[in-house]
C-alpha cells in the first residue's frame, strides 16, 4: 500500500498526483484522524483519573475563635498545595492533548484541501 500521507512534527504532508490517489489519501487521513482521536480520549481518561485522585474529600472545619481560624488557614494552605500538585500533574497531559488537537486540525484541513482538489479536477 502506498503511503500518501505522512505526519511529522505535527505537520501533515500529502502527495497525490491523481484523483484516485486523492480519494485514497482522504481515506488514509480519516483513518489517521480516528487514531489521533483515540489517543486524545486516552489522555482525557488519564486526566479524569488524576483529577479524581486529587479530589478534596475532607470537610471544611467550621468553628469560631482562634483555633477555628488557625485550622481553616491550615486547611486552605493544604488545598492550595493540592491544587498546585494537580496542575503540575495535568500539565504534561494537557500539552500532549494540545499537540494532538493541532494534528487533528491539520488532518481536517488536508481533507478539505483534497476534496476541493477532487472537485476542481473532475
Amino acid at each position: 500500500m502506498t503511503e500518501l500521507v505522512t505526519i511529522a512534527d505535527g505537520k501533515v504532508n500529502v502527495s497525490v498526483s491523481s484523483i484516485a490517489e486523492a480519494k485514497l489519501a482522504i481515506k488514509q487521513l480519516k483513518l489517521k484522524k480516528k487514531e489521533y482521536n483515540l489517543l486524545k480520549k486516552e489522555i482525557v481518561q488519564k486526566q479524569k483519573s488524576i483529577r479524581a485522585s486529587y479530589k478534596d474529600v475532607t470537610p471544611k472545619y467550621r468553628g469560631g475563635g482562634k483555633i477555628g481560624t488557625f485550622v481553616r488557614q491550615m486547611q486552605s494552605a493544604q488545598r492550595d498545595g493540592n491544587r498546585i500538585a494537580l496542575a503540575q500533574a495535568l500539565a504534561p497531559l494537557e500539552n500532549e492533548k494540545n499537540i494532538i488537537d493541532a494534528v487533528i486540525n491539520a488532518l481536517d484541513k488536508a481533507i478539505i484541501h483534497l476534496e476541493s482538489y477532487i472537485l476542481e479536477n473532475s
